[in-house]
């Protein structure tokens, strides 16, 4: 099983069940303290399938700067999730995009892989990556727009808690090639938030994920075995694909 992108709300206990169930993923640092928190769980799971992201998400560019994170995000593996938001923040996208552009920049020149957060500003997002090749990870895309463009660069796509629920993500998860997509939960608060689904304990999340799990393989026509090999498959090459 894999959840690519989440966010711990720095509950450990819920790493640590993950780590001992064998889930993939990546989970995502959004400030230095969580990073410091999430390091040293690392160091004690070294050699489990949870990958460390470290960005400025766009919610906290009013306050939080690139270089300040930059000593973190020269440490991780991925850097994101990061991006421009038009919807879900009072943060202007004159503060947002200084902190993006010199976020995928070094990106670039680190060759590190990129989560992105789009949410209202497709197109932008679009225009400013073809500026920096690099591998992307567009987590929760809900546009109808843009994603044939988008697949031309090197993109892979999430489906996450609102499968089911919304229209534009279930055109997604049938439309985004088998091998540019993943799964993800992001967070036990964006699982209840998208679907009102009480998440309190792991083996909530776990039922919840197994369930999304069995609804993305129908839709796409695979056993949820054989959909959990792809998927693992897909998340290894963002990672480490040359």
């Amino acid at each position: 099983m894999i959840d690519s992108h989440f966010h711990s709300a720095d509950n450990l206990s819920f790493l640590t069940h993950l780590a001992a169930t064998g889930v993939q993923g990546i989970v995502n640092s959004q400030t230095p303290a969580e990073f410091a928190l999430l390091q040293k769980w690392q160091s004690r799971h070294p050699d489990q399938g949870i990958t460390l992201s470290a960005g400025v998400h766009p919610w906290d560019a009013d306050h939080l700067t690139a270089g300040k994170m930059r000593p973190i995000l020269q440490q991780v593996p991925v850097i994101g999730e990061i991006g421009l938001d038009a919807v879900w923040t009072k943060n202007s996208l004159s503060q947002q995009r200084p902190v993006f552009v010199e976020q995928l920049a070094w990106a670039r020149d680190w060759h590190k892989p990129v989560i992105l957060h789009t949410k209202g500003v497709e197109h932008e997002i679009l225009e400013t990556i073809r500026q920096f090749p690099n591998r992307y990870y567009i987590h929760w895309y809900d546009s109808d727009q843009w994603l044939p463009e988008y697949l031309r660069l090197d993109t892979y796509f999430s489906v996450g808690p609102s499968l089911g629920l919304d229209p534009v993500v279930n055109r997604l998860a049938a439309a985004v090639p088998l091998d540019r997509l993943l799964l993800e939960s992001d967070g036990w608060e964006s699982i209840h938030w998208a679907s009102r689904h009480p998440i309190t304990t792991n083996q909530d999340y776990d039922a919840f994920m197994a369930g999304l799990l069995t609804q993305l393989a129908a839709l796409r026509g695979l056993t949820p075995l054989a959909l959990a090999a792809q998927l693992t498959k897909n998340l290894q090459n963002f990672l480490h694909q040359p």
